[in-house]
């Protein structure tokens, strides 16, 4: 399903170009078209699933006629954008080869599983009645976060045993807002959460605790703390927005049942992940290269041969791949699922997300799935959306605010900038709790602190530092902020785990909250300014864009369109 969210910079700078000299055009569309820019048609169908999202995001009436040129304005200035783009050879750069062969292997399995999934689509009454309530509720929530559903599970077991979300958080976030708030997540409404983390908040009694959630991000232990229900909802309101509940609905049942159709594919595939193998690359990856596997000087490569996993797929056979073959496929993986892996469990789930994804692949290969003029248009339409993604990049990194602009800011608002209260801190850092352990006994020896962080820690660069982590604030130290923030001045603190390896922690004097220097401010007002000149930026550039490509909309054909079918 197409989920077009709408350039939040084209709204904020006004570049919507709804009552511009756009309008107007007297040629009858060809077929469902909309508009043009130059040859490219924005289809009726685009304009109605563009607003879809839109109004369910923004709470909009299923057919308001206002937003409805401001939305076709949005598209037509994304396909300015890319059309741009596809002029300048952007289809020629190795960056785009790489991006396209990602796009359509994961075109084809979505093709795969679409085919699969048809009959989980149908929505009753009583569905959609569901979904009007959820949508006029709100929650209070908490949750935990676990890799893998192996993960999940164990964390439930722990809290089901008596462990509290509060100090269950400490060990699984490593955002600091949820580590130090028993993974509190606020106060959230209709379609502000993951379709399932909504679902699970709707029908979850309160104060129970839920069995794992997957989300698109791994999955969620949730405990809802509150829910409200808006007292007077009435069936001509529930007429008004069937439609979009019923996209909704279909949403989430698709993304639930491919989610379950993962899940029975990776029983079937038997995949074993090699245990040795799998700890040095995860220590590789986290940059800590300990005794290698494979040590055969005059054969440097060694280590890429190693297997490293094996699975019985039913579309090729058995397969044995090796540290090289896991790397390569690595490499078309998002940026998302490479940052979830932090340590050699959530490597192993994501070496197995990776033989079912090849696993779905072939699967749609062998039905044909992975070609015709439908899979290309798919292919096609994402590739746009990724090439519009990749100049809002650029603009963000060319639109660079001047030192002056900075400055100004600054002077106009430096109560704003405060550095929190920080402390120095020392650290080692060790493999396991036993050596920890005799490394505190140590230190309460006699032993000097920084030559044993020298000696020992693994943390890259602690022996040119000899463990000094410099002044850190609470949010710098993440989990470990309340533990050394309580202790004394000199304290030793620890050992402490984290990610499966133990800290030790000495902290020094406290250093009280003042006024930042403009130095220190600058990186934040930076941050605050680049939206603004980028803006500037786009505005200016989509008025060039406006003059070099000819753009039509057939008002007729607009104020025809259904938008909720």
């Amino acid at each position: 399903m197409r989920l077009l969210r709408l350039p939040a910079l084209c709204l904020a700078a006004g570049l919507l170009l709804a009552g511009h000299a756009l309008s107007g055009c007297a040629d009858p569309p060809a077929e469902n078209a909309v508009a043009y820019v130059e040859n490219v048609a924005i289809t009726s169908e685009a304009l109605s699933d563009a607003y879809a999202t839109f109004a369910m995001q923004a709470g909009l009436p299923d057919d308001d006629p206002r937003m409805r040129d401001e939305v076709l304005g949005s598209l037509i200035n994304r396909q300015l954008v890319i059309q741009a783009a596809w002029d300048a050879g952007v289809r020629q750069s190795a960056e785009y080869r790489e991006e396209l062969a990602r796009v359509r292997k994961r075109a084809a399995i979505d093709h795969y599983t679409a085919r699969r999934l048809i009959d989980t689509l149908r929505v009753r009454e009583a569905d959609l009645r569901r979904v009007f309530v959820q949508s006029n509720t709100t929650y209070e929530a908490r949750h935990l976060y676990a890799p893998s559903r192996e993960a999940a599970d164990a964390l439930r077991a722990r809290l089901m045993a008596g462990g509290t979300f509060e100090a269950l958080a400490r060990e699984v976030f490593a955002d600091p807002t949820l580590a130090a708030n028993g993974g509190y997540v606020g106060e959230f409404g209709h379609d502000e959460m993951d379709p399932a983390f909504e679902y699970t908040a709707f029908t979850l009694p309160i104060g129970a605790i839920s069995e794992p959630v997957q989300t698109a991000l791994g999955y969620s232990i949730i405990k809802v703390e509150s829910r409200a229900t808006v007292p007077l909802l009435t069936e001509t309101q529930f007429a008004e927005k069937r439609a979009s509940l019923e996209r909704y609905e279909r949403k989430r049942r698709r993304v639930e049942a491919r989610y379950d159709h993962s899940r029975a594919v990776h029983e079937a595939l038997d995949i074993r992940v090699a245990p040795a193998p799998l700890d040095e690359l995860a220590a590789l990856a986290a940059g800590e290269p300990g005794a290698m596997l494979v040590d055969t000087p005059a054969s440097p490569d060694a280590w890429q041969t190693v297997p490293l996993v094996t699975f019985t797929s039913p579309t090729t056979g058995a397969q044995t791949w090796t540290v090289a073959d896991v790397e390569r496929l690595a490499a078309q993986a998002s940026e998302r699922q490479l940052a979830a892996v932090r340590d050699a469990r959530t490597l192993k789930t994501f070496i197995e997300g990776l033989v079912v994804r090849e696993e779905l692949a072939a699967r749609a290969t062998e039905a044909g799935l992975d070609q015709g003029a439908r899979y290309e248009a798919v292919v096609e339409e994402r590739m746009g959306d990724w090439v519009f993604a990749q100049t809002e990049r650029r603009m963000r990194e060319t639109a660079t605010p001047p030192v002056d602009s900075l400055r100004a800011y600054y002077a106009a608002h430096a109560d704003y900038f405060t550095m929190p209260e920080r402390v120095p801190v020392e650290e080692i850092l060790v493999a396991s709790k036993r050596e920890a352990e005799e490394l505190r006994a140590r230190i309460e020896a006699g032993d000097d602190f920084a030559t044993l962080a020298r000696d020992y820690s693994q943390r890259p660069g602690a022996a040119l530092a000899a463990g000094d982590l410099g002044l850190l604030s609470r949010g710098d130290l993440g989990v470990l902020g309340a533990p050394v923030f309580d202790a004394a001045p000199g304290a030793l603190v620890g050992p402490l785990e984290v990610a499966g390896r133990y800290v030790l922690l000495r902290r020094g004097a406290l250093q009280p909250p003042r006024p930042m220097t403009f130095a220190e401010a600058r990186p934040q007002i930076a941050e605050r300014l680049d939206v603004e000149f980028a803006q500037r930026w786009l505005g200016r550039y989509l008025d060039d864009l406006r003059r070099r490509y000819d753009v039509r909309i057939h008002d007729d054909a607009v104020a025809r369109v259904r938008l909720f079918s």
